[in-house]
Order: structure tokens, then sequence, then C-alpha cells
């Protein structure tokens, strides 16, 4: 983290803050180049603001000790599909467990979207179209060798894919929970950008923060790199102000959700609204990222954090 800091600080000459502002604020929070530089905007901040705010890298130490059979369950995207099954409607098959007639049979009937087993923030993911149909036995070898997940293309409602038509926009709920009761944390709003199939912001997408309250989105549209948008650079839409339909009724399914596993105490949930009006989950993540959280409005969650889980 300190050397690609200092190549970026070298690289970027910044106006504000330091390299030796950075080294500090790494050692005491854990921060990252982006957060300190753009996302949470640390060189503005005095100390007690700081310390309102958790970082991508305090999170994983707190993620570190959750027991290895908890997150199996998230990582491995067979068993997330297989365990969550009521809020899937989609069709699936694992390329390497299935013959070639049937992986076949598969992807020349369905619009489909491969998903190596192993692929995080959206690395690796791929559409399938019809002119990579061309030479199947290719496709299905390389799918094969590279443990890839098939699914049957999501077709998302007309109102969240009317930003960014090419990418399936999710919505990403947070939960926190015990064993007693799940509440909902937080939720943002994901959309792609640009030829991207994919909204996930740290593969080039932009969010925008929810009010867990009304659905209705609060902040501009940002990227990773801190840059704002009143409205989506491609469709043109207005972010802020935007209603997510049937708010309430995401908000509940989640908290069901969460009731499956209950010893995990943060858990993402990146839902949808299908094209049938079904709530959809395309996944959960054991351990979500907090930066999406705090910096479209540049507000710390630790303390409220602190309330429900021991950091």
């Amino acid at each position: 983290l300190l050397q690609e800091a200092r190549v970026k600080f070298e690289e970027e000459h910044p106006t504000h803050g330091s390299f030796k502002d950075y080294k500090l604020a790494l050692k005491k929070h854990f921060v990252s180049y982006s957060e300190y530089m753009h996302q949470y905007e640390f060189w503005r901040l005095t100390e007690a603001e700081r310390n309102q705010f958790i970082s991508r890298n305090a999170l994983g130490l707190f993620y570190y000790d959750i027991p290895w059979k908890i997150k199996q369950k998230f990582w491995d995207k067979v068993e997330f599909l297989n365990l969550f099954s009521l809020f899937i409607y989609r069709e699936w098959l694992c390329a390497r467990h299935v013959s070639f007639e049937v992986f076949s049979s598969f992807v020349l009937n369905k619009e489909c979207i491969a998903k190596p087993m192993d692929s995080c923030c959206g690395a690796g993911i791929f559409k399938i179209f019809s002119k990579d149909c061309a030479d199947l036995r290719q496709l299905y070898a390389r799918c094969v060798k590279n443990d890839v997940l098939i699914e049957e293309c999501i077709v998302g409602c007309g109102e969240l894919q009317s930003f960014h038509p090419r990418s399936l926009n999710s919505i990403r709920v947070v939960t926190v929970s015990d064993n007693s009761q799940s509440i909902v944390f937080g939720a943002f709003f994901r959309m792609g950008m640009g030829d991207s199939v994919v909204d996930n912001a740290h593969a080039g997408g932009l969010f925008a923060q929810i009010n867990i309250e009304t659905g209705e989105i609060e902040s501009e549209g940002i990227d990773t790199n801190g840059h704002r948008y009143v409205e989506h650079p491609d469709s043109h839409r207005r972010i802020k102000g935007f209603i997510i339909p049937r708010w309430e009724e995401i908000k509940s399914v989640c908290i069901q959700a969460s009731r499956v596993i209950p010893e995990n105490p943060i858990t993402g949930w990146d839902v949808v609204i299908n094209s049938c009006g079904q709530i959809e989950f395309i996944e959960g993540n054991h351990g979500p990222d907090f930066d999406l959280m705090q910096s479209p409005l540049k507000v710390g969650v630790k303390e409220r954090l602190r309330k429900y889980v021991r950091l």
C-alpha cells in the first residue's frame, strides 16, 4: 500500500495531502490511497472526523476471523445458489460438471453470463454472445479449464435498466445480524458504465447511496476515483432523487435471507428486480466493503456499526 501510494503521489502531484500524512493515516486507519485521496478525502479531515470511518483494510481484519465454513457458503457460487434457491429464478450450470452436449444446448438456447468460480469484484465475468458460439468446443474447453459457472442472464426491470442497459444494474443491501435479530444497515444502487457488462464499482461502475428508510437515492453517482456524476454519463438519467421500486419488499427479502446464516455478522446482498417483477439475488457477500457506503455522502459509519458488532 505504501509503495502504491508513493508512486501515485509522485505521478499525480496532488495539491492536497502529503505522503507523510498518508503514512500516518495508513498506520492508524489502514486507509488505501483511494480512500485517503478520493473516496473519503482524509486529507481534509481532523483526527476526530477520521475516526468515524472504517477502511476496507480494517474491515478485512474483522472479516478474517469469520469461520471458513461460513465464508464458504458465500464464496462457493454453487453452494450459494443451492442454499438460497428460494431467491433464485434463473437457470444455471457448472461447465466442468456437464457434458459438451448439455453445455451446448444451454448456451445456444439462452442468453448467458459466465463467471469464474473464484472471481470477485466482477473480475473475469463475460457474456456469451451468439458470435462466441461459432466454436462451441473451444468455448466449452475454456469454461471447463477456468471452472466457469454459466448462468442464464437476468433481465432487469426497465426502471433500473434505464440507467445503463448494457449491464445488469443491481442494489447492494447490507444487513447486520446476530442470533436474535437482523437489520438493514445500509444500501446503494450500482450501475455499469460504457461497454462494461458488470455494475461492480471496483470494476469501473458507478454507485449511489440509498436512504434505507425511503428507498430514495440521496447522493450523486460516484466512482472509486472520487468522480461525481449528477446524471449517468451514458444514459444522462438523473441519479439523485430516483426512488428504488418496491423498496420495502427488497428490505424484507434481505432480512429473510440473512436469517438463513444468522451467525454471519455482516452480509452484502446483490439484489435485482427482474423483468417478471421478482426480487432476485445475484449473489451474497460474507464481508462487504463499506467504502461504497461511506464515500457518496462522505459520512463514516464506524460508530453506528459498533452498536451491532464488536470491531
